[in-house]
């Protein structure tokens, strides 16, 4: 199913058409002005991120999240768990990093665009509309 419209006006960065305002800058960040994302746009005949073939399948589909939490398990022990949802967003998020950028190390992390930020949450949804957003690796 293709993604529903923005929740709101898309930021005055975004090219693709699909962001909407993030609560910080350093998550004001659209598809389109991330080179790694980009080369996966280009693959294919579509104007964002959140309209490529390839996201349902690696970041949306609990198959593949049920995949990615077991290597994760594997690599770094249990996840905590703080709810299905909240688990499926993480899993989902580093399910895209890993297909757009590879493995990154520990430690280091990298802002996911806002529109698929929206997409993810719109899919695994907080009930109270509570996320955590980017944080900056520490140490």
């Amino acid at each position: 199913l293709p993604p529903s419209l923005p929740m709101s006006s898309p930021s005055s960065s975004c090219t693709c058409g699909n962001c909407a305002r993030m609560p910080t800058e350093a998550e004001n960040v659209c598809c389109k002005e991330i080179p790694p994302v980009k080369i996966n746009i280009r693959c294919t005949p579509v104007s964002c991120m959140t309209l490529h073939p390839g996201l349902e399948p690696v970041c949306l589909n609990i198959y593949s999240l049920q995949n990615a939490l077991n290597i994760y398990r594997a690599d770094y022990g249990p996840l905590r768990d703080r709810g299905y949802e909240r688990r499926c967003r993480h899993l989902a998020y580093r399910s895209f990093v890993s297909w757009c950028w590879g493995y990154l190390g520990r430690k280091v992390r990298v802002v996911v665009p806002a529109c698929v930020v929206l997409r993810i949450r719109r899919e695994f949804p907080d009930t109270e509309g509570q996320y955590v957003g980017f944080r900056a690796a520490l140490g």
